[in-house]
């Protein structure tokens, strides 16, 4: 193995520690929190289990084990839908919203997670913002090279004013959106089209 590449993954493995400390108080893993934040991206509609899979990045059977045992804490409900059966539609119950709401608020909001990615790269404030922009166009760019594809669906803001920030994969072509209701759109819009 290369010397980045194990880096990568050691890295990789502390700050699945570090989210699970962050997200574990509202009864979250962290896999767990990204998949009711695709799903609650889509609200006011449901999200093809389908699409969840492409949106995360993991397999089928992976994403269908997390929503059995989501839908059995309560957190998500899935319906068949008339055209495929084998496919189902999700939706987060008002307790999902809740529980979601809640790791927002108290991970992202609050900064707390913000900080944490901060302190990994730097504790002066100005250099760290700095060198995480540096780290974020280079692990974009390998996971381009690589072949990776899921979008990532950005909570966190500057400020009160700036919108969420939405990543979208059409056809292997990365969209960047600032408004999460027009990436919304234009995933109902990319649908009608296929």
């Amino acid at each position: 193995m290369h010397q980045i590449f194990f880096s990568v993954k050691r890295v990789h493995l502390r700050i699945v520690e570090v989210s699970k400390g962050l997200v574990r108080r509202f009864g979250l893993t962290p896999a767990r929190f990204d998949l009711l934040r695709v799903v609650g991206a889509h609200d006011p509609h449901p999200v093809l289990q389908s699409k969840i899979v492409t949106l995360l990045g993991v397999s089928a059977t992976t994403v269908s084990r997390m929503l059995i045992a989501l839908e059995k804490l309560g957190f998500v409900e899935r319906k068949e839908l008339k055209a495929d059966p084998r496919n189902l539609l999700v939706s987060l119950t008002d307790w999902g919203w809740n529980r979601l709401d809640e790791a927002l608020v108290g991970a992202v909001e609050l900064g707390r997670a913000e900080y944490m990615a901060r302190r990994g790269v730097a504790f002066e404030p100005k250099l760290a913002i700095r060198r995480l922009a540096r780290l974020q166009k280079l692990l974009n760019s390998m996971r381009r090279i690589y072949g990776d594809g899921a979008p990532f669906v950005h909570p966190w803001r500057d400020d009160d004013l700036e919108p969420y920030h939405y990543t979208t994969v059409v056809r292997g072509r990365i969209r960047y959106t600032a408004d999460l209701v027009k990436a919304r759109v234009q995933y109902d819009d990319d649908d009608k089209r296929r």
